[in-house]
């Protein structure tokens, strides 16, 4: 595994974990405008999959995988890019099951009686009973969708000035020579 996308995978984790805590005490300030670009972007891109179809930020998007609320904030702007490009995660698993395969993610708090099925990067909750999952494990097909976008230096720039911004309520100004 590439050291910087090991970086992320760390960074990701103990985001996720819950050892690095935010506190806002503040309203948020009004969105910057690249922040703005970056939530739009997380919404909706022309390049695959947005952001937002699977991830939740500020309670922004939908909450299939991981929140990167916790990730955002702490995190800079590499190890945030570095987290992007993973082709692999985690938290997606592949599913046997008497209806056939699929590749997915179970939702949090359900353990496998509901799990987003991602086959068609079209997140849709699929309901388990007790013996439909024949077998499962660690995801080996499913690539995760940004890893194989072209994103420009400005529209990475501006999707993390976004997600800075919807986990801390700051605008956080990233310059292109920050992601690159």
């Amino acid at each position: 595994m590439q050291k910087s996308r090991l970086y992320g995978l760390l960074t990701l984790g103990a985001a996720l974990a819950g050892s690095v805590t935010l506190a806002q005490t503040k309203a948020p300030a009004p969105i910057s405008a690249q922040a703005q670009r970056g939530k739009d972007f997380f919404l909706k891109t022309d390049k695959g999959v947005a952001c937002g179809t699977c991830h939740q930020v500020g309670g922004v998007g939908t909450a299939v995988g991981p929140d990167l609320t916790k990730l955002a904030g702490p995190v800079g702007a590499r190890g945030i890019i570095s987290t992007i490009q993973m082709s692999m995660t985690a938290y997606v698993q592949e599913y046997k099951t008497k209806e056939g395969d699929f590749v997915g993610i179970p939702k949090e708090g359900t353990s496998n009686s509901q799990i987003w099925d991602l086959t068609d990067n079209k997140p849709a909750l699929k309901e388990m009973k007790p013996g439909d999952i024949t077998s499962q494990k660690q995801n080996e097909k499913w690539k995760h969708p940004p890893a194989t976008a072209t994103y420009t230096p400005q529209e990475l720039a501006d999707l993390i000035a976004w997600l800075k911004y919807a986990s801390t309520g700051k605008n956080v100004e990233i310059k292109v020579s920050d992601v690159r």
